[in-house]
């Protein structure tokens, strides 16, 4: 363990529910740089129907063409975490300039780090919607 101690505190929760906000931000900001900021750099993201994308690298090429929503809410269900890991849990929803609105669920599993800040090393979501026949 990084900080030695074991313990999941509030300000570790404040902590994550700031990345995640921080992860809003960015992505209807479409600044990919900002997003990344608070990702290990083994970030994996795991998107619906997709591979898994691993690396900053990759994950930014997925954020630079990722559609940008005018419009992107989440709400956190929970925050855990023990020792130098912790999962955020919850649903959010992209409307798009189109008109189209995305309602998904998410797990991002953050890992702290040496200087006891808090990263992002896996994004997992999928859509509520069934995929397209």
């Amino acid at each position: 363990m990084a900080n030695g101690t074991g313990s999941f505190t509030a300000r570790d929760d404040a902590a994550i529910r700031a990345m995640v906000d921080t992860h809003l931000q960015a992505i209807v900001a479409h600044d990919p740089d900002a997003f990344l900021a608070t990702c290990t750099d083994e970030i994996t993201f795991m998107p619906p129907e997709l591979p898994p994308i691993v690396g900053k690298e990759g994950c930014r090429a997925f954020l630079e063409d990722f559609p940008v929503p005018e419009a992107f809410t989440s709400e956190i269900a929970d925050v855990e975490g023990a020792g130098d890991l912790a999962f955020a849990r919850g649903s959010a929803t992209a409307t798009f300039p189109d008109g189209a609105t995305v309602t998904f669920t998410y797990v991002g599993i953050h890992r702290r780090q040496p200087d006891g800040s808090w990263k992002m090393a896996r994004d997992i979501w999928n859509t509520d919607e069934p995929a397209p026949q």
